[in-house]
Formats: structure tokens, C-alpha cells, sequence
């Protein structure tokens, strides 16, 4: 079956952050925002309170370094948020931890993410050839900032359909984020490319389906060239093409113009 649809990644694929703030600036931004939330409520920023973006930010690593070499079932990030301010004291109600999710998450805008400089010219390129987009990516948070940055960086005049995990409840390489990528689309795994930049959650979870995968390789690595390798040899899917520019898609055979 011909390929009718792509479907990308985002952190890593088609987008990323360069120039970082530093470090220090992350975490007095932190600090405010959390900080100014928390006081708004009444509460007050004594004792350990300044320190709960850290704590936050280390339950964060822990929940998804779990989900996703678990089950991949979206830990429920406002809900860790929860459990986090209850050790300092506040029972907040589930919307209060939205918000204090929200206001944790600085988002792409503050930490000068990018879009690389090939991605808008490369998917207007496979519309022109008709082909469809979507993204499926592995996030957190999905607010209004999100779509702000999303609309800003101009993908979502290109994509049909953005699935997130956070709002399925399923991470990639789960079967089921793809599945709802598909009944969205109303396509079939088989019509179907996955452009990513993490061999697990990009190119064995699609393969499992019968989708095609396209492997970003990280910018450090050799020279890519194209596979069409299934298996390697410890059983682990491989990606059928591998690039290391967004560009070189429009090289691969299943994404030239279709007639």
C-alpha cells in the first residue's frame, strides 16, 4: 500500500532549543511563577515551599522515566503536582493543580525553542506532493502556550491533526497514541511514515502497527543512509530509512510525488 501520510515527532524532530536560557535564569523564572501562584492562594513561601519547582521537576523525571520503560500510561502530571504541594503543606483542589502544572511548564517561548530551518519548507514540499501530516509526540503539558507556539512556528497551518499524550493518557510507543493519530485521520497504519528522532517510541512502536518509520539520527552521529532493515540482530525494530536533515525525506523513495 502506497504511503498517503506522514506523521512526526516534535521535540527533536522538527523542533529544539539551542540557545537555552541558562540555568539559573530557568530556575528564578521557576520560582516566580510558582511562587507568585502559590501566594496568590494565600499560602506562604516559608520553609521548604521556594524549593517545590525542584521537587516537581524531579518527580517529573522519575514519573516519566517510568511510564515510558513501563507501561506507558501518561503519569498524570497535575496529579504528581498535587501529591508535591500536599509534602509542603497545601491541599490544592484539581484545579489548582492544573494551574500549578501550567505555571511549572515555562514552555517553548521562554526557552527560545526553533523550529530547525528546514522543517516549514519541507513539509509544505510533501503537501504539495499531497501527502498528508499529523504529529503524534510525547508531552506533558498541551496548554494554550503549547498551541501558541505550535501556531506560532507555523506547523499548524501543515498539520491535520496534533496528538498528544498527555491528553490520550498513553505515551509513545504505546499502540494506542498512534491509534487515535489513525482514527483521526481515518487512515490505515499501513498508508502511514513515522519521522522521529528516538528508535523506541518512533520507530519500534509504529512498526508494531505496520506503519513505515523514518529515524532522525542525532545531529553527533556518522552519516545516515537508508536501511530498509527490519530486525536487528537482538530483535529490536529497525528503522526503514534513516536521515540526519528533515530535507533528505523528500529524497526517500515512498515520499516522492505521487501521481
Amino acid at each position: 500500500m502506497p504511503i498517503t501520510t506522514v506523521l512526526f515527532d516534535l521535540g527533536n524532530t522538527l523542533w529544539h532549543m539551542p540557545n537555552k536560557p541558562p540555568p539559573r535564569d530557568i530556575r528564578s523564572e521557576t520560582m516566580r511563577r510558582v511562587g507568585g501562584l502559590i501566594t496568590g492562594w494565600g499560602f506562604e513561601m516559608s520553609d521548604e515551599r521556594p524549593f517545590i519547582g525542584r521537587d516537581i521537576r524531579l518527580a517529573v523525571e522519575d514519573e516519566t522515566h517510568r511510564a515510558f520503560h513501563g507501561d506507558c500510561i501518561d503519569p498524570g502530571y497535575p496529579d504528581l503536582c498535587r501529591r508535591i504541594a500536599k509534602t509542603h503543606g497545601m491541599d490544592l483542589t484539581p484545579e489548582q493543580a492544573d494551574q500549578l502544572w501550567e505555571a511549572w511548564n515555562l514552555g517553548g517561548q521562554f526557552m527560545n525553542r526553533e523550529a530547525y530551518p528546514d522543517v516549514i519548507s519541507t513539509l509544505s514540499a510533501l503537501r504539495d506532493r499531497e501527502f498528508r501530516l499529523a504529529s503524534v509526540t510525547n508531552r506533558g503539558y498541551s496548554g494554550p502556550d503549547f498551541w501558541d507556539e505550535v501556531r506560532e512556528l507555523g506547523l499548524d497551518e501543515l498539520f491535520e491533526a496534533v496528538v498528544v499524550s498527555c491528553d490520550v493518557g498513553y505515551m509513545k510507543p504505546h499502540p494506542r497514541i498512534y491509534e487515535v493519530a489513525l482514527e483521526r485521520l481515518g487512515v490505515k497504519a499501513a498508508e502511514c511514515l513515522m519521522v522521529g528522532d528516538d528508535l523506541r517510541a518512533d520507530v519500534e512502536g509504529p512498526k508494531a502497527l505496520g506503519m513505515m518509520a523514518a529515524w532522525r539520527r542525532p545531529p553527533a552521529d556518522k552519516p545516515a543512509r537508508a536501511t530498509a532493515v527490519e530486525r536487528d540482530a537482538d530483535g529490536s525494530a529497525k528503522p526503514d530509512y534513516a536521515v540526519e536533515q528533515i530535507a533528505e525525506l523528500l529524497d526517500l523513495p515512498p515520499l516522492q510525488r505521487r501521481p
